[in-house]
């Protein structure tokens, strides 16, 4: 496989990990109170682990596997929220951060993956993006029918 194959595969399985990380950083940046956000980051990982969805479907992950993504999801959170946190970063310095290490736990998190993983994820992938832009297009296709009229 050429290199360039491998880092094109690998950009695809962090720009997927991204995704996966965006909700719990959206809360954690949001205005909720602190209890709804600890409620909802309690039922998040019983959802996760009744069912696979998104660019993860279907990769089989092995026990050790999950574990060690979890460890690295859990190791993120927590240093994320710190980075939430810290007031004495500006809000472009605390976006930096957060990009940074959501960075570096896609990177973990893709190396942990076999090459046929790999390749199942980029398929997942390039199907979600698909069915993304199929449901962008598809407002702009349909007529406005119901207009106030008078």
């Amino acid at each position: 496989m050429s290199r360039s194959s491998i880092k094109k595969q690998i950009a695809v399985a962090a720009g997927f990990l991204a995704l996966t990380f965006a909700p719990g950083i959206s809360r954690a940046q949001s205005s909720q109170p602190p209890a709804q956000d600890q409620d909802q980051s309690q039922a998040a990982p019983a959802q996760h682990q009744e069912h696979e969805h998104g660019a993860m479907a279907g990769l089989n992950l092995t026990d050790d596997q999950k574990a060690q993504m979890k460890k690295i999801h859990e190791s993120t959170k927590a240093q994320l929220d710190a980075v939430n946190k810290d007031e004495s970063l500006t809000a472009d310095q605390k976006g930096a951060k957060i990009h940074q290490l959501r960075h570096g736990a896609r990177l973990q998190m893709v190396k942990l993956l076999t090459p046929e993983q790999r390749q199942q994820m980029k398929a997942n992938i390039q199907q979600m993006r698909a069915s993304r832009r199929q449901q962008q297009q598809q407002p702009q296709q349909q007529p406005t029918a119901a207009q106030p009229q008078g």
